[in-house]
């Protein structure tokens, strides 16, 4: 069992001296803070009410939270994300300084950076407007025959969408009624609903013809930059890509310059973000806390391991002034008891394959050492081949390069190793490297079975490993259940273990493995046993029940799939091969094939492999319902 022994503490100080003992057990990081009861006498109704901020701290809550806001905020602009180590280095000394110079730093900063973003945005928005206008412009010129017009003051372009006749003719009849015979409305189509038109008109009666467009809910498209209006027709296009061009200069500059903030102060805007979550974090956890006129007391878990070590450090730090108490368990729901795996080595990383789960109740079985081992196991199984490991590796490590700072990640890259590393094994048994490229090379054999030629020998392999991952299962499953003192579930796992070793029993005396009549005596025995433990445990509902040893067989036999898959991954590839060997021309395609092939072999022995576990595995004994043990700690400390 990797779940680790808790204690259940009562801190108790000086009410004045509250601020300065949450933000000490929050630098050591280890106690799982939850809601202190509150203990009221008729005779004394104030003796503890719940902590509440008093006025001027509400104040500096609010602008502290505004402050992380702020800071939290420009964090996602920065262009180069920093290294981890230097945000831990720069959130050490961040937090060695007052609040009034945080405060100065996330102003200067978030000035700074957010002024670089708004010219990139805007030089981005220029050369997406001016873009679009010289793709109208080059259809509207060609409608003038050349003639030479200055747009924004004696010419307006358009771009119509809809129903482009009737827009068309209305225009048309106020062109000749409002502008005079001295306008002109030429347009083109190019689409189906769509169209450019350009209506040209003596420059006096500029304001004139906006209005008329507006009436008519045109939007014209108008010279983005100020540098064109007035512009003419010949010279629109050239004064456009200059104008694009000066903006795209600017964009690499300040893009440049974006980066250049991000390398040097990166670490320093993340680590501020973090530190003041931190400071944050102190005002919202006193809500947990209890107090009367003289002292203020806090309740929480810690690992018992941990609990002395903790009360010498604050009576050390309080002499006097602190005092801790073991409250013990014993009259606890464990199902309030927060839960601390407390797996080492390899095996910790696995807990990452567990987190879709909640924790396993406090006190039962932590399955991760098996899933572990049992997932990397069916993986390797699967995969079979010491090229596609290779990959694997390199895949989980570029994962853990790219977004290694986030811990499930980067747990999640270390596995990915172990898995690859499991692949490069069977890969060897089955003399398989991109398939069957040894045998055609070098005329190496396999050391264990070639899996496309001894098909049932594989399958028999797959369904042995589903003979003794599924009554494992049931066996802890009793265990567990006998070991809290919960016999009916104890026994009704027993009869099911016992049920599907008959049936086992019975199976292979059919088929002859076991030819002598005594094994189907001996199964028909304890089927029979098993029928009537199921009627004792559970009742009339045991009828029920006993139909699941058919399904427990069925979960045996699911074990097939990974002698399937990893068949299919290996006829592929062999496919390829041969397709190569047959003409070097039909190379490149094969590679091509290769790399489908890694791609479909990294990702479905990862969930087949899952399922497995999740499915047939876990729910016999497994029941996660515990509480996660979160301890109250600094979020810049990674």
């Amino acid at each position: 069992m990797a779940i680790a022994s808790m204690e259940r503490l009562e801190i108790v100080c000086l009410r004045e001296l509250l601020p300065e003992v949450t933000g000490y057990l929050q630098d050591q990081g280890v106690v799982h803070i939850e809601e202190c009861p509150l203990a009221v006498e008729e005779a004394a109704p104030e003796y503890l009410s719940r902590v509440t901020l008093e006025e001027d701290q509400r104040e500096e809550a609010e602008a502290m939270e505004d402050l992380h806001r702020a800071a939290a905020e420009v964090v996602p602009l920065l262009s180069v994300k920093p290294d981890w180590t230097a945000v831990n280095a720069s959130a050490a000394e961040l937090a060695k300084k007052s609040d009034y110079d945080l405060e100065r730093l996330v102003a200067i900063r978030s000035r700074e950076l957010r002024s670089l973003v708004r010219r990139k945005l805007n030089a981005q928005d220029n050369i997406e407007l001016l873009s679009q206008f010289q793709k109208v412009i080059e259809n509207v010129v060609p409608m003038l025959g050349g003639r030479k017009v200055a747009f924004g003051k004696e010419a307006r372009a358009m771009m119509l969408k809809g129903d482009v006749d009737a827009i068309l003719a209305r225009l048309e009849q106020r062109r000749k009624e409002e502008l005079g015979v001295e306008s002109r409305l030429v347009n083109q189509k190019v689409a189906r609903n769509q169209a450019v038109a350009v209506l040209t008109y003596p420059p006096q009666l500029n304001d004139h013809a906006g209005r008329i467009l507006l009436e008519e809910h045109i939007l014209p498209v108008d010279p983005p930059d100020s540098r064109i209006v007035g512009a003419s027709s010949d010279q629109v296009v050239n004064k456009i890509r200059e104008t694009v061009e000066h903006n795209r200069t600017q964009l690499a500059s300040v893009t440049a310059a974006i980066a250049n903030f991000s390398r040097q102060y990166g670490a320093e805007v993340t680590a501020l973000a973090l530190v003041l979550e931190d400071k944050l974090e102190r005002f919202e956890i006193v809500n947990q806390f209890a107090q009367s006129s003289m002292v203020a007391v806090i309740n929480g878990w810690i690992p018992a391991n941990e609990a002395d070590a903790l009360s010498s450090k604050l009576a050390r730090q309080y002499s006097g002034q602190v005092t801790v108490t073991k409250l013990g368990i014993a009259n606890v729901d464990i199902h309030q008891v927060p839960t601390l795996l407390k797996n080492k080595g390899i095996f910790k990383n696995y807990e990452v394959l567990l987190s879709l789960f909640k924790p396993p109740t406090y006190g039962t079985y932590d399955p991760t050492v098996l899933v572990a081992i049992a997932f990397t196991f069916f993986y390797g199984f699967i995969l079979g081949d010491i090229l596609y490991g290779l990959v694997v590796i390199a895949f989980a490590w570029w994962l853990g390069k790219k977004f290694g700072h986030i811990e499930m990640v980067r747990a999640a890259s270390k596995v990915g190793t172990y898995m690859g590393i499991s692949g490069i094994f069977f890969g060897f048994l089955f003399m398989e490297f991109g398939g069957d490229l040894p045998q055609r090379l070098f005329n190496l054999h396999p050391i264990w079975i070639h899996r496309s030629h001894d098909v049932m020998t594989l399958m028999l392999y797959a369904i042995l490993v589903g003979c003794i991952h599924v009554p494992m299962a049931l066996a802890i499953g009793f265990w567990t259940n006998y070991k809290h003192h919960h016999m009916e579930h104890a026994i009704e796992k027993l009869a099911l273990l016992i049920g599907l070793l008959s049936l086992g029993l019975v199976a292979l005396n059919f088929l002859g493995v076991l030819p002598a009549a005594f094994f189907s005596y001996l199964g028909i025995a304890g089927l029979i046993a098993c029928f009537f433990m199921l009627l004792y445990a559970l009742g009339a509902m045991g009828l029920v029940m006993f139909l699941e040893v058919i399904s427990l067989s069925g979960n045996v036999l699911s074990y097939c799939r990974l002698m399937a898959l990893g068949l299919a991954a290996v006829i592929i590839a062999d496919l390829a091969n041969a397709l190569g060997a047959h003409n070097p021309l039909f190379i490149p395609l094969a590679a091509l094939i290769h790399v489908a092939n890694i791609g479909l072999s990294i990702f479905s022995p990862t969930l087949h492999s899952l399922r497995l576990n999740y499915v047939e595995f876990l729910p016999k004994f497994f029941h996660p319902e515990g509480r996660s043990y979160k301890p109250f700690k600094k979020e810049a400390t990674w």
